[in-house]
């Protein structure tokens, strides 16, 4: 339970901390490049995939077209699809538990964070960079036997190139760059 209420907390936080880390991040704003982060503890498994919105979508405006309307709620029915984009290693026997999207332009069904209190959301930079954070929480019935995370993220979004991740898990903590064509984040 203690590891479920951990998960939830630090997948409150994914979304929730998406304001200041897109600020942060459009400081060193690359097209093509995206943040992933995984953290494992106890029977969670919390991912969280921050992207500027061109390696999704192609622009970074809100929506003006119903073409663009239409790229952007395709690239959020291809983010809540989770288990189609992070398939954590079979023998832990993961199952996903929640997904929550943040982004300036969202099209299609807001967020719920399963808490009741308000706190600001992405907002589109000044500078016309904005990005969308998603986060996926997993539970997983035998932890120990986690790991890798294998990753479809490069194939649903052929502008994405390169993906900076960060890891925390039982093993230790690490960083990796994963380049289009790999798939496979070892934990």
């Amino acid at each position: 339970m203690k590891s479920a209420v951990l998960a939830a907390v630090v997948l409150a936080g994914v979304v929730a901390g998406a304001p200041a880390r897109a600020q942060h991040a459009h400081a060193a704003h690359e097209h093509g490049v995206a943040e992933l982060r995984v953290v494992a503890e106890g029977e969670a498994l919390v991912v969280e995939f921050a992207s500027p919105l061109d390696n999704l979508v192609g622009f970074e405006h809100a929506p003006r077209t119903p073409a663009e309307r239409k790229a952007m709620a395709d690239a959020e029915a291809a983010l809540r699809n989770g288990v189609g984009l992070f398939q954590p290693s079979a023998a832990a026997n993961c199952s996903l538990k929640d997904v929550a999207l943040d982004s300036p332009w969202l099209q299609g069904k807001r967020h719920d964070h399963g808490h009741d209190h308000a706190h600001a959301h992405a907002e589109p930079a000044s500078d016309g960079h904005a990005e969308l954070v998603a986060g996926y929480r997993f539970e997983c019935a035998r932890p120990a036997a986690l790991e890798s995370l294998r990753i479809g993220l490069f194939d649903a979004f052929p502008r994405l190139r390169e993906l900076r991740a960060e890891r925390a898990t039982a093993r230790g903590q690490g960083a990796a760059v994963l380049k289009a064509g790999q798939a496979e984040l070892p934990l």
